[in-house]
């Protein structure tokens, strides 16, 4: 099994306008409605990919019921914390004519109790003793401590899983504390950890042996078009991807966190093998409208054309 966490899921609301306008108003035909959030995401993924997945986390309100229900229906196990009070937070995005016109709304979430953090921390040590990876993702919603991150990974390597994180900010900085496994920051997340303005692909290098130093076993840094690189303590890596038409960068990065778990299943001393399909995952859910989704054909096909070298 493999679970994901997220401490602020959302309910997803995607529309697309490709002659979309301020001040105008504007009647979508169509709207796509689903459970998002990070690591929903990246459940959503694991899914598609053929993996034994489940979700945790934190729901609230009516618009929680939602997501879980959403789950469900979608065949992934939920298993969350219900918060006593707010609502779920809507993330609504708004897809233009090219990813350049991309607009999200994005509500805060629910606020979280001592009591409520207590129940959470209790469900995640007993869903990681079935786990073999817990994938932390995300934000933390109000009432979490910076270091939440750095606690629950320790509680989950007490299990005997092994942990992936993706967030941004102090819950990254502090998380890496509690010795990740895996780490994958996009690049202006991990430009904002090694205090620099912009990453190119050599300073992303830099960025991802501090990563390694602060506490993470492999650190990969996505950069988009331009591929990724990655670190561990003894090796760099560059991984290089085709051009692609993107249709929405919504979950890319999602979507590369469930493809290395899910062949860190299968091959889990091939960091080559790792990250190459964690590369394809993420560019083949660039060519959907939808976070969390992919083409399992399009995902084997990347394979052939992305190539992973040691640097």
């Amino acid at each position: 099994m493999i679970t994901t966490v997220t401490l602020n899921a959302a309910l997803d609301k995607v529309y697309i306008l490709p002659n979309f306008e301020l001040d105008q108003v504007h009647r979508p035909e169509h709207a796509i409605t689903v459970p998002g959030g990070k690591g929903i995401n990246a459940a959503r993924v694991l899914r598609l990919l053929g993996a034994p997945v489940g979700a945790t986390g934190i729901v609230a309100g009516h618009t929680g019921r939602q997501v879980l229900d959403g789950l469900r229906s979608e065949g992934i196990a939920a298993d969350f914390v219900e918060a006593a009070h707010g609502e779920t937070r809507l993330a609504i995005t708004v897809l233009g004519s090219s990813p350049s016109t991309q607009t999200e709304l994005i509500e805060a979430g629910p606020p979280v109790t001592r009591d409520e953090l207590a129940a959470l921390r209790r469900k995640v040590m007993t869903l990681a003793r079935s786990s073999a990876w817990v994938v932390f993702s995300g934000s933390l919603p109000q009432g979490c401590p910076a270091g939440l991150y750095a606690e629950l990974i320790a509680l989950a390597k007490a299990q005997g899983a092994r942990t992936a994180l993706d967030a941004s900010g102090e819950a990254l900085a502090q998380g890496l504390q509690g010795g990740p496994d895996l780490v994958k920051p996009n690049a202006e997340e991990a430009a904002r950890y090694a205090g620099v303005p912009t990453l190119t692909p050599d300073t992303a290098k830099m960025a991802a042996a501090q990563l390694v130093k602060a506490g993470a076993k492999l650190a990969v840094i996505s950069l988009g078009a331009d591929g990724a690189v990655a670190a561990s303590a003894d090796t760099l890596f560059r991984v290089e991807v085709p051009a692609v038409s993107i249709v929405s960068p919504l979950g890319s990065g999602d979507a590369m966190v469930a493809g290395m778990v899910a062949a860190a299943l299968k091959h889990p001393n091939d960091i080559q093998a790792i990250l190459r399909q964690g590369a394809a995952c993420g560019t083949s859910a660039a060519l959907q409208p939808m976070a969390g989704v992919l083409s399992t054909e399009d995902v084997t096909k990347l394979e052939q054309q992305i190539s992973v070298h040691q640097e």
